[in-house]
Parts: C-alpha cells; sequence; structure tokens
C-alpha cells in the first residue's frame, strides 16, 4: 500500500512540475513581428442591421471606419472610427445611434478638422518611435504593431479647442500596451501598459 502512494505521490509530483514547466514556457512568448496598421474598410459589416438609413447616412460620411455595433430591441449603436486624409484620428470617434421608438438616426461625433493645418509628413521614423515606445513600456511579451495618425491634445478636456498633432501610436497585440508619441518631436503624449486592478 505504501509503495503504491508513493507511486502515486511521484506521478502527482512529475505531473505538477511538467505543468509548472510548460505555464512557463507559454510565459517566453517573444514575437519579433512588427507590423504597420493601415486597415481603412470597415471591421465590422455595418448591413447586417438591415438599415438603409444607416447606410445612407455612412455613405455621406467616407472618413470613418464601423468597428462595432450593439444592437437590442430598444434600438442600435454604430461606433466608427474617424480617419482624416486616411489618416486615423485616434481622439476622435463617430457614433450612430438609433431609437426603435422615435425611428430617427442621432449623430454623435467630433468631426472637426479645421485646425489640422500641418503637414502630415512626420519628422521621426516608426523605428525612432518604436524604440522611444520599448524604452516607456515593456513589448517583451507581445507582437508589435504601429500607425501613424493624428490626435487631439486636448481630447480629455471638456469645452477646449482642438489642438492636432501629427503622432505615432505603438501598440502590443490587442491594442495594449500603447504609447503615442509626436511624430515631429518624439514627445511621449499619453502611454496606458493595459493593467488594470
Amino acid at each position: 500500500m505504501k509503495k503504491i502512494k508513493r507511486q502515486i505521490s511521484a506521478v502527482l509530483i512529475v505531473s505538477n512540475l511538467l505543468l509548472f514547466w510548460t505555464s512557463c514556457k507559454k510565459d517566453l512568448k517573444v514575437c519579433d513581428t512588427i507590423t504597420e496598421l493601415s486597415d481603412r474598410k470597415n471591421l465590422v459589416d455595418p448591413n447586417s442591421l438591415g438599415s438603409q438609413a444607416l447606410i445612407d447616412t455612412l455613405s455621406k460620411h467616407p472618413e470613418v471606419q464601423v468597428y462595432d455595433i450593439i444592437s437590442s430591441q430598444y434600438g442600435w449603436t454604430v461606433k466608427c472610427n474617424v480617419f482624416y486624409k486616411d489618416i486615423k484620428v485616434f481622439s476622435s470617434q463617430y457614433f450612430l445611434h438609433k431609437n426603435n421608438y422615435s425611428n430617427s438616426i442621432i449623430c454623435y461625433d467630433t468631426l472637426n478638422f479645421n485646425s489640422i493645418n500641418f503637414s502630415l509628413i512626420p519628422s521621426i521614423t516608426k523605428d525612432k518611435a518604436i524604440k522611444i515606445s520599448k524604452q516607456k513600456l515593456n513589448f517583451n511579451k507581445t507582437c508589435i504593431s504601429y500607425r501613424l495618425g493624428i490626435y487631439d491634445l486636448n481630447a480629455r478636456k471638456t469645452k477646449s479647442s482642438k489642438n492636432y498633432k501629427l503622432t505615432w501610436k505603438v501598440q502590443g497585440e490587442n491594442g495594449y500596451p500603447y504609447v503615442v508619441i509626436d511624430a515631429n518631436s518624439g514627445q511621449v503624449i499619453t502611454q496606458d501598459d493595459g493593467i488594470r486592478q
């Protein structure tokens, strides 16, 4: 009986060691891939709602990209990214909402680009932006992607005028961690390690 217990204990110890070793191996994921994000087409099919009014509204706004649709018995909301001359505006979004009772579409937008009067050609390279990002946050366990874009420095301030800057956004898989860098000065504008407690 003792021999059987020792054998079971040995099997359990070996199993635990193998489990620990394989879980450690997963943590060692290294990705050398660096990808430019350039997607411009809708990420979600707006036709899935079957609303001609939505399709007509979207056709008037070629600067938007549908990325999420929320539908319920009360209506639907379509969330869109915003682009300026095919450059993503990281700090802007466009929302379309329809209430089934009123049967009208309401737009919530930040499509105001009057203050964009600067060159859309960056002074610092994507490689420099990636290097700066790696100095700020740990990208060791994720694949890196980057994108040239525009960011409003006053995006989180209420009732402020727009203060757009040309920026690089360097991010990991699923959007985190990320760093947004001024594409001309190299200054870090915002960053997020994605860790929530």
